[in-house]
């Protein structure tokens, strides 16, 4: 026997075509709206990452190389680059009032050549002044130091055998790889100085590299600088720049400046997106759910006419709305979620900026959200329906359904 509890999932079932409509509307407002925010999230996430682990308040580079160095895409540029300075560069830097540590660091660019694993940023860094890289080291093996031919690569670097990662003819170890940053710091190999200069000097050798000379003992390619507690580092970056001769200086707001920049467009073309396209599929939904609602009159009337009350017809309209949203939602979060997780290299690649994908209890927050979000589409859907159904006494029902 029946019930009338029973009523709206064969009515459902009855009408599979236009269950069917409904349920791909949810769907696909539902792959947007939790799509786009995980994708505004994981920009969010991205950019913080890459603050944290750029690890200095100012960078000092040589001012030859703003040619091959911009500060402000460095961060983003899939393009490796290395220039060379005398390493007097950096007591210079440590000596100006206001900075609380210097640290140098050594850059080189490998070669798309069977000498090399890859095409990637080599960074390195001195053990004995660092204060950027050796706490990522220490997070991830648990110990800050690497020995000389030890190397650590970046998320998107590719090894093949960790024991015989190859770099100008030069068998390395990968000892760990870092976790994802959303940046180009993924396509880094870090080294200390020891095992950099091995690497230049065989560049050299090889006639891989653009200088024909180098004194791989006596050269860095940056200065890292820390300012101390209370001391505002514009101020520092521009004594700097006044102090020493033939540098250029940039602070970390400046180079992440121009990343937050962009990604606040790509946020909110993102968010303008979602809110178009949930108001869009607000009003298809309630226009089909209307015109089904409306050509059921008939059917209305009769469970009226039988007996049922008209809260008990709100109830059944309300619950055919819950279910087809509900089951949309569920696909539309599984399908996005599926595909922005498998392919956020590809998302991340086609930004153009840092995006990682959101941690598990963020997601699951931003699934809780959408799913409201669409009992509020339900909500709407069936009291603007109800209302269009003007439910009067059953005889009326009954001779507008005919």
């Amino acid at each position: 026997m029946y019930s009338l509890a029973r009523l709206p999932w064969m009515n459902l079932r009855g009408y599979p075509v236009r269950t069917g409509t409904l349920m791909l509307f949810s769907a696909l407002m539902t792959m947007v709206m939790f799509g786009g925010t995980m994708l505004v999230s994981g920009i969010d996430r991205g950019l913080r990452t890459v603050e944290s682990r750029l690890g200095a308040d100012i960078m000092v580079t040589p001012e030859q190389a703003d040619a091959d160095f911009d500060a402000q895409t460095f961060l983003v540029s899939t393009e490796p680059s290395y220039f060379y300075m005398d390493e007097a560069i950096r007591d210079q830097v440590a000596a100006v009032d206001g900075v609380e540590a210097a640290s140098a660091q050594l850059f080189l660019a490998t070669a798309r050549a069977s000498c090399c694993a890859g095409r990637y940023q080599v960074i390195a860094f001195d053990p004995a002044t660092d204060f950027t890289v050796q706490p990522w080291i220490a997070d991830t093996l648990g110990e800050a130091g690497l020995g000389e031919m030890d190397v650590i690569v970046g998320a998107n670097v590719g090894v093949a055998n960790p024991e015989n990662f190859s770099l100008f003819g030069n068998k390395l170890r990968v000892v760990a790889q870092f976790e994802p940053t959303g940046s180009s710091l993924d396509n880094a190999v870090y080294a200390n100085f020891d095992t950099a200069r091995i690497l230049i000097d065989s560049s050299l050798d090889k006639g891989l590299n653009k200088y024909t000379t180098l004194d791989t003992g006596h050269i860095i390619s940056s200065v890292m600088v820390r300012v101390a507690p209370g001391v505002d580092a514009d101020a520092v970056a521009a004594e700097i720049q006044a102090r020493v001769p033939g540098v250029s200086v940039a602070t970390s707001t400046t180079m992440v400046s121009g990343i937050a920049r962009s990604l606040e467009t790509t946020s909110r073309t993102i968010t303008a997106l979602i809110a178009l396209v949930w108001g869009v599929g607000l009003a298809m939904v309630t226009l089909v759910f209307v015109m089904m609602i409306v050509e059921r009159r008939r059917e209305f009337g009769t469970l009226v006419a039988v007996g049922a009350h008209k809260g008990l017809v709100s109830r059944i309209v309300l619950s055919e709305a819950v279910v087809v949203n509900a089951v949309g939602a569920g696909a539309g979060i599984i399908v996005s979620g599926v595909l922005i997780v498998s392919f956020s290299g590809l998302v991340r690649q086609t930004i153009g900026l840092g995006f990682l994908v959101p941690s598990i209890p963020v997601i699951a927050g931003l699934a809780v959200g959408t799913v409201a979000a669409m009992g509020l589409v339900a909500l709407v859907s069936s009291w603007i329906a109800l209302r269009a159904l003007n439910m009067k006494d059953a005889s009326a029902l009954l001779k507008e359904g005919e």
